[in-house]
This record gives structure tokens, C-alpha cells and sequence, in this order.
């Protein structure tokens, strides 16, 4: 058996840089994932405060040098005219307004890469097929088939969709919000804007409603093109992936412009019932991180900011423990994520019952109310400065009741 100070199960944004950040603390820490990366995935915009949590584990330098698209806002539209562009630099203050367009098979690399350089002990094509929780003893398999035994002072879950910890200990919960589906693939040849929006997310709104487009462009001309919709109303067309991504690509006003020259360079891939939940965030020797704990919707490409963020914070408290220190993770863990993750939860609701997009949309909206809301939308939702955090619901509300008329 092998002793190590932390295990981590995952080498995603969450676990890369939870390992950073333990071993610049002088931890030893080993990081399993059970595939070769690099690898596909999907959740290629980041949010401002990505840039941050980056920063302050030493790790922006190394992105920085990979040439990522320069992302410096977000851009909403619907089929009715309506448009919006809001830059991520007029936020509440906050440090970045700004962040990239990543192919996250590059961008894991870079991450995972860069722990690794840091001390952080990496295996690739190892999976986890037991956890004693009492005993804190994970036990592994390779793709050979050879078992190993690890012993961890505390153990980190940054499994992502995989959600090891959560299906071996029975945490799963159901998400509160709708089962939808993601449909996407990446094409060649876009026409971007020749303005400053033209390395912006675009969420193109299709129909009343009924589902939205993400257009993220990458830095050597390739784009990531999804479409988010309920289960119902991808059933409705009686399609395949295929024909469905085609159908409403080529016919949508917006995106049948920007991509009529364009030609699909992945096959088309789904996701479907992505939103998840637990019922714990830890416990007294594991912590869950990143998607393996919560994760919401698309739209506003919350997931890797909640990853760094709580790989970032989980990595904070251990090496705190570690050192002797008590740590309450109920509040200063499993609320201080709650919040962010409640104040997203917020948005991802608003979005879809339309409150938020009338704000976007509306010409009443004031200076002050865009600089909360871009400050929202640039991840900043742990800012308790911020009236649109610390009482989200309440705000759209009563922003949503000033501007509908």
C-alpha cells in the first residue's frame, strides 16, 4: 500500500489545480483519471474569474503562453432582433474582465501538465474501483489490470461526469432543474464580427424560447457550435444528433449566416440530463469537486469556473488541516460553494423562464444593473458586494418587475 498526503481522483480543471496548489504547500499528492489525455470534452468558455483562481495558483502563466482566443464578453440575441453585447471589463471592479476560448483538450493538458511539473505524481488510464471511506484506502486498477492500494489523508474528488465518490458512496441526487440535452459539434471557415465582439461567446436564443445556440470561437479559426434544449422538443423533430444539429444550425436566422460557408470537422455528440447534484459536499476524509458535486446548465458557462473554484478551495482547506489547523468545511466548504452555485442556479432559472433575458434585452436597464448582472456572468458569484449575489432571486425579480413594461 502507498501513503500519500492527498488522493485525487480526477485530472480536470478541478483536480489540476488542487494538486498545484498542495504540493507548492510541500504536500505529496497523487492524481489518477481513467483516461489518456488529452482528451475531448466539452465546456470550452471561461469566465473572468477563471483568470484569477489561475493567478493565484501560479498556473495563468502557463495558459497564457498556449495562444487561446482572447474572450472579453458575451454577446445575446434572439430570433425578434434583440441584441446585446456586454463586456466582462465593466464589472463591479473585480481584477479580470476578461478570460479565453479554450479547446479543453488543450486546456486540461495545459493544466494537468503544469501540476505535474509543479511535484503532482499523475497516472493516466487508472480508475478507482473502491473506496473504504472509514479507512481512507482507495483502490485502483490500470489498463492492464493491475490493482494498487493507496492510503490518503484526505482524498479529493474531481471526477467530472465520472462522479466516482458520488456512485460508490451513494450520493447522488436528483437536480432541481429540467432534464435538457446538449447537441454540438465544432465547424471550420465561421464569419466572425470585425468588431470587438469577435472573440465574444454568442448565445443565440432560437425561436420563443424553445432552445439556445453557444457559437464559441477558438484561435485558429475552428468554432464550438451547441444547441441546449429540452428532451421534449429535440423528441418533437424525430431526428438523429446529426440531422437535429443540422436542422437548427442551418435554418436559425443568425447562425445560418455565420456558418454558410462552413463545414462540420467533429461528428456531432450529445449530452443528455447533464445537471446533477449530491447530498454532501464531504465528509470527514473526502471532498467532492467540480462536477463530481453539482453541476447546472450551459448557458453560462458556469462549469469550469465551479470547478477551479472548489478544487481551489478544497486545496486551500486541507493544506490548512494539514498543518494542524480545525477546519469547519460546512461553512467554510460546503456553504461558501452553495452560495455560488445557488447564485448560478438563479440565473440558469432566470434564463429559461425569461426574467433574465428581459433584462438583457430591455433598453431601461441602467448602467448599475449591467455592471451586476456582467459581474454575475463573469463568475464573480461568491462577491457579496454585490446586491445580484447575496439575494439573487430577490433582484431578478424585483430588476425584472421595473423593466417588463
Amino acid at each position: 500500500m502507498q501513503e500519500v498526503d492527498v488522493f485525487i481522483i480526477g485530472a480536470g480543471p478541478a483536480g489540476s489545480i488542487s494538486a498545484a496548489k498542495l504540493v507548492q504547500d510541500g504536500y505529496s499528492v497523487k492524481v489518477v483519471d481513467k483516461v489518456k489525455f488529452p482528451r475531448f470534452v466539452i465546456g470550452e468558455s471561461l469566465l473572468p474569474r477563471c483568470n484569477e483562481l489561475l493567478e493565484n495558483a501560479n498556473m495563468l502563466d502557463a495558459v497564457a503562453k498556449a495562444s487561446f482566443q482572447f474572450k472579453g464578453g458575451a454577446v445575446f440575441q434572439n430570433e425578434a432582433g434583440d441584441y446585446v453585447a456586454l463586456d466582462f471589463s465593466n464589472n463591479l471592479g473585480q481584477k479580470w474582465g476578461n478570460s479565453f476560448q479554450v479547446k479543453r483538450e488543450e486546456f486540461d493538458k495545459i493544466l494537468i501538465d503544469d501540476a505535474q511539473n509543479k511535484g503532482a505524481d499523475v497516472e493516466y488510464e487508472v480508475a478507482v474501483i473502491d473506496y473504504d471511506v472509514e479507512n481512507n484506502i482507495i483502490t485502483t486498477e490500470d489498463k492492464d489490470g493491475n490493482i494498487q492500494k493507496y492510503h490518503a489523508k484526505k482524498v479529493l474528488d474531481a471526477s467530472g461526469y465520472g462522479r466516482v465518490l458520488p456512485r460508490l458512496l451513494n450520493l447522488e441526487a436528483d437536480s432541481s432543474l429540467a432534464l435538457r440535452r446538449a447537441t454540438f459539434a465544432r465547424v471550420d471557415s465561421d464569419v466572425r464580427p470585425e468588431d470587438e465582439t469577435n472573440g465574444y461567446i454568442f448565445i443565440d436564443v432560437v425561436g420563443d424560447n424553445d432552445a439556445w445556440i453557444w457559437n464559441i470561437p477558438f484561435s485558429d479559426g475552428t468554432t464550438s457550435v451547441g444547441i441546449v434544449c429540452t428532451e421534449e422538443y429535440f423528441e418533437s423533430y424525430g431526428m438523429s444528433d446529426e440531422e437535429f444539429w443540422e436542422k437548427i444550425i442551418r435554418s436559425h436566422p443568425h447562425t445560418s449566416k455565420r456558418y454558410k460557408n462552413s463545414k462540420r470537422i467533429i461528428d456531432v455528440g450529445s449530452i443528455s440530463g447533464y445537471s446533477s447534484a449530491v447530498t454532501k459536499l464531504f465528509d470527514e476524509n473526502y471532498i467532492l469537486t467540480g462536477n463530481a458535486s453539482e453541476f447546472l446548465d450551459p448557458v453560462f458557462s458556469s462549469g469550469v469556473t465551479l470547478a477551479l473554484e472548489s478544487g481551489s478551495k478544497a486545496a486551500e482547506l486541507v493544506a490548512r488541516e494539514l498543518k494542524g489547523e480545525k477546519i469547519d468545511y460546512k461553512t467554510e466548504y460546503e456553504d461558501y460553494m452553495m452560495l455560488g452555485i445557488n447564485v448560478f442556479r438563479d440565473y440558469v432559472n432566470g434564463w429559461y423562464d425569461g426574467t433574465l433575458q428581459t433584462i438583457l434585452f430591455s433598453d431601461k436597464k441602467t448602467d448599475e444593473i449591467v455592471k451586476k448582472v456582467i459581474s454575475i456572468l463573469s463568475g464573480y458569484v461568491w462577491d457579496e458586494n454585490n446586491s445580484f449575489v447575496t439575494s439573487s432571486s430577490y433582484a431578478l425579480e424585483i430588476t425584472y418587475d421595473r423593466l417588463k413594461d
